[in-house]
């Protein structure tokens, strides 16, 4: 009896991995999706003509000269519907940035559950620990690592984004 219960789990968490997608909903839950883990937008906002989303004010990470490590999240789309979400983390302290890429990694993890019913994939996990790019798909959802280096030399930004 175990056994069949165990099986129909692992079925059920499989089936639903090899399925995920970005879930549907309105603007307003999405952007209170990373609300539990300290990211709080400030609501679904016009920006421009059909450019629409939502932001969380930069969350610092640690201590920094001149500037902290920060983390932010983001929704954008049109008046209906949101069409990416994203994590922005700002390495501005390279000293601390191994602390600040595992506070990335963990907003990830929380994220890719929360929009797409799955966890986020390995190679993601790896690129972001490493600060390089990387993309995967989950089910129709379109998952990808960015890094864009500074011109000043100074710090770097890493993106991770859901569409």
């Amino acid at each position: 009896m175990r056994i069949a219960i165990l099986l129909i789990a692992f079925a059920l968490v499989v089936s639903n991995t090899a399925r995920a997608e970005l879930k549907p909903a309105e603007p307003t839950v999405l952007c209170s999706y990373m609300q539990d883990v300290g990211f709080v937008t400030r609501g679904w906002k016009n920006y421009y003509e059909n450019a629409f989303g939502c932001s969380s004010p930069y969350k610092e990470l640690g201590t920094g000269f001149p500037l902290a490590n920060n983390l932010a999240y983001y929704a954008e789309g049109n008046k209906e519907t949101v069409t990416q979400l994203k994590l922005v983390l700002n390495v501005n302290n390279s000293k601390t940035a191994n602390a600040a890429h595992e506070e990335l990694l963990k907003a990830s993890e929380a994220l890719s559950i929360k929009a797409t019913g799955a966890n986020l994939p390995q190679p993601l996990k790896d690129a972001i620990k490493s600060g390089k790019k990387a993309t995967a798909k989950i089910g129709s959802a379109s998952m990808e690592v960015v890094r864009e280096n500074w011109p000043s030399n100074k710090g770097y930004e890493i993106k991770v984004i859901i569409r």
